[in-house]
């Protein structure tokens, strides 16, 4: 009787974590979404300075990024990263089509690094 108590607190605690884990992985890339989102604008904006809105999104991805990988990786997360640099150095040469073009890359990127890392029933059958 003892084993089968141990054994149910270490499934709580196993779902428990999937949950939270699932619930922050959603967290994380919808406020990534709004973000790119709010970049793009900024770039076909004048007004706007899209460099500092890049450079901006960059550190909160990297904190994010750091935070996902303690319970989560994949090497798509990193390649995030590099996708953003890459914005970022359009914009400092003024190439606001290429950065657009990155945009939605990036867009793509995190919608499919969400699904990739999100809980699927897909991936239990």
């Amino acid at each position: 009787m003892k084993r089968f108590v141990i054994a149910l607190v270490i499934l709580a605690v196993i779902i428990t974590g999937g949950v939270l884990e699932a619930v922050r992985v959603d967290a994380v890339f919808d406020e990534l979404q709004c973000r790119i989102s709010a970049l793009e604008a900024a770039i076909k904006s004048p007004d706007d300075d899209a460099l500092d809105e890049v450079k901006e999104l960059s550190a909160w991805w990297e904190e994010r990024r750091a935070e996902l990988e303690l319970f989560t990786w994949s090497p798509d997360m990193r390649a995030l990263s590099y996708a953003l640099a890459e914005t970022e150095g359009s914009l400092e040469c003024g190439d606001d089509k290429n950065a657009l073009s990155k945009c939605q890359s990036l867009l793509t990127m995190a919608h499919n690094l969400h699904d990739l890392l999100n809980f699927n029933l897909a991936d239990i059958v």
